[in-house]
C-alpha cells in the first residue's frame, strides 16, 4: 500500500492544483480561461474513462480478481492510464484496491455484469494526472508530469508528445497495444527540424529570424513544421523560436545553419493537431496566436499546412490538388471522388495485433509493415480485389508516368519562355503564363504524381501543349 503521508500530501496538492487550474491558466490569462479549459475537458474522452474500463473488465476479465488483472498471467494495468489518481481515494490504496473499489465484483471477482461504482469519486484522466507544480514554480504554470499510480509519484516529462505517449504508446506500459505515439515517432511529422534547417541554409542566408517570418518574402516555417515550438522556454514568438531551434551567426542564418536544441523540438506532434484538453475535437495549434482553432473535418485540418487554407501563397498544395480545381483551362477532375487525406494516410486495418491497428493511422503511411513480414495497405480498403503488392505497383506506375511527363513539360515550358523573350505578343505571353501556372501547380503536389493522378496529368498535358504552341508560333 502507498504510504499514507505521501498520499495525504498528494491529495492536498491535487486539490490545490485543480482549484488553480480552474482559475489560473497563466499569469496573464483572464479569470475565465481555466473555466473554458475545464469545459473542454469535461466534453472530451479524458473525462469519461470509467465506463471504458468497466466494459473491458466485463467483456475480457470475467472470473478474474483485481489482483489477477494487475499482476496475473495476462496483466493489464487499467488504472495506470484510465484513472491513475484513483489510487488517492480513501486516503490511498493500491491499484488492485482501486479496481475493487471503483468496479463491481461478485465474491471478489469481475463478472459479465461488472459495472462502474463510486462514480462520483472516479477522477478520470484529470488535471492532476498530467500536471504537477514543481518546487519554486508558479502554480499558475504547472509542469507536464505523469502521476504514476504504481509508485504514487510524479514523473516530470519535458515534451508533450512523450506525456501523451505514456498511455497512447509504450513509454509507460511496454506491452500495450495502444501505440499511436510509436507510429507517430516513425512518421515524417516527427522529423521536421532538419527540413527547416535545410531550407534556412539554402534559401535564407543572411536573413534574421525576423526577416524570415515578417520580411519582404515571409515564410512562416514554424507554423507548419513545429507550431508548438513557441511553447518552449515558457513561451516565445515564432521568430524567437527560429532563433532558438536553429543556429545563426551574428543573429543571421548562414549556409552552415543547422538544428539546435533538438531534444526540445516538438515536430508536428500530438498537440499540434489535438487540443490536449479535448483531443477528440479536430483542432490545429496556431503558433502566431497561441490558440487552438477547431476544424470542421480532418481534410481541412491537413489543408492548413498541406494546402493554402492558412497560407494562400504556399507551394504545398496537395489538399488543393485533391479537389481537382484550380487549373487554367483544365476541367475539374477527381481520380477518387470522396476520398480524403486520412482515408489513405491514416488507414486502420482493424486487424487485432497489427501495426496498422495499433498505430491508429499515425505513421501516416499508405503501407504499414508488421514484424511478421506482412503489411496493411490502405488501397485495399476500397479496392478489395487487389493486394498490397499490386497497389504498390500501381502507385509506382502512376508516379513514373507523371515524372516522365513532368520532365518533358518542364523542358518545353522553359524553352518556350526563352523563345518569346523580346517578342511583344500578348497572346503568346498569356499562353506561356498559363502553361507555367499549370506546371507549377502540378509540381506543388507532394505525392510525386499519385494524388488525383488524372488531374495532375491533365495539368501537365495542358502545360506541355501550350508550351509547344508557343514554340511553334515563335518560329513563324
Amino acid at each position: 500500500m502507498l504510504k499514507k503521508g505521501l498520499i495525504a500530501g498528494l491529495v492536498t496538492m491535487a486539490g490545490i492544483f485543480f482549484s488553480l487550474s480552474l482559475n489560473n491558466a497563466s499569469a496573464a490569462a483572464p479569470p475565465s480561461r481555466h473555466g473554458d479549459i475545464n469545459a473542454k475537458w469535461s466534453a472530451g474522452p479524458h473525462a469519461r474513462t470509467q465506463s471504458d474500463v468497466a466494459g473491458e473488465l466485463s467483456d475480457e476479465r470475467a472470473g478474474q480478481t483485481p489482483g489477477d488483472v494487475i499482476h496475473g498471467n495476462d496483466p493489464e494495468d487499467c488504472i495506470a492510464c484510465h484513472g491513475p489518481t484513483s489510487v488517492l481515494a480513501n486516503g490511498g490504496m493500491t491499484e488492485e484496491e482501486a479496481l475493487q473499489y471503483f468496479f463491481t465484483t461478485k465474491d471478489g471477482r469481475f463478472t459479465k455484469d461488472t459495472t462502474a461504482a463510486h462514480t462520483d469519486e472516479w477522477p478520470n484522466v484529470s488535471c492532476s494526472t498530467c500536471h504537477y507544480t514543481l518546487a519554486g514554480q508558479s502554480a499558475a504554470m504547472p509542469a507536464l508530469a505523469l502521476f504514476n499510480s504504481q509508485t504514487g509519484k510524479y514523473v516530470h516529462i519535458k515534451m508533450p508528445a512523450k506525456l501523451c505517449g505514456q498511455c497512447h504508446g509504450t513509454l509507460h506500459i511496454a506491452d500495450t497495444d495502444h501505440r499511436t505515439y510509436n507510429g507517430w515517432s516513425m512518421s515524417r511529422h516527427n522529423h521536421t527540424q532538419s527540413d527547416v534547417a535545410g531550407e534556412l541554409s539554402d534559401e535564407r542566408v543572411g536573413q534574421t529570424p525576423g526577416d524570415v517570418i515578417h520580411g519582404d518574402d515571409p515564410e512562416d516555417c514554424i507554423a507548419c513544421h513545429g507550431p508548438t515550438s513557441v511553447l518552449a522556454n515558457g513561451g516565445m514568438t515564432e521568430a524567437k523560436a527560429l532563433q532558438y531551434f536553429f543556429t545563426t551567426k551574428d543573429g543571421r542564418f548562414t549556409k552552415d545553419t543547422t538544428v539546435a536544441h533538438t531534444d526540445e523540438w516538438p515536430g508536428v506532434s500530438c498537440v499540434a493537431c489535438h487540443d490536449p484538453h479535448n483531443p477528440a475535437v479536430r483542432s490545429y495549434f496556431n503558433s502566431s496566436t497561441g490558440k487552438y482553432v477547431i476544424m470542421k473535418n480532418t481534410a481541412d485540418l491537413c489543408g492548413q499546412c498541406h494546402g493554402n487554407l492558412r497560407f494562400p501563397d504556399t507551394d504545398h498544395l496537395s489538399y488543393n490538388i485533391l479537389s481537382g480545381k484550380g487549373g487554367i483551362g483544365v476541367p475539374v477532375r477527381q481520380t477518387m471522388p470522396g476520398v480524403t487525406c486520412t482515408d489513405c494516410h491514416m488507414y486502420n486495418s482493424g486487424v487485432d495485433g497489427s501495426n496498422s491497428a495499433m498505430f491508429h493511422g499515425h505513421k501516416l503511411s499508405i503501407t504499414v509493415k508488421d514484424a511478421n513480414g506482412k503489411s496493411s495497405t490502405s488501397c485495399t480498403k476500397c479496392h478489395e480485389t487487389i493486394d498490397g503488392a499490386t497497389a504498390k505497383t500501381t502507385i509506382g506506375a502512376w508516379k513514373s508516368s507523371f515524372q516522365a511527363l513532368d520532365a518533358t513539360t518542364g523542358k518545353n515550358v522553359a524553352a518556350a519562355g526563352k523563345a518569346i523573350t523580346g517578342l511583344n505578343d500578348k497572346g503568346l505571353k498569356a499562353k506561356l503564363e498559363e502553361a507555367q501556372n499549370n506546371l507549377r501547380y502540378a509540381e506543388s503536389d507532394e505525392s510525386g504524381g499519385f494524388h488525383n493522378h488524372r488531374f495532375l496529368m491533365s495539368l501537365l498535358q495542358d502545360a506541355n501543349g501550350k508550351a509547344l504552341e508557343v514554340l511553334s508560333s515563335s518560329k513563324q
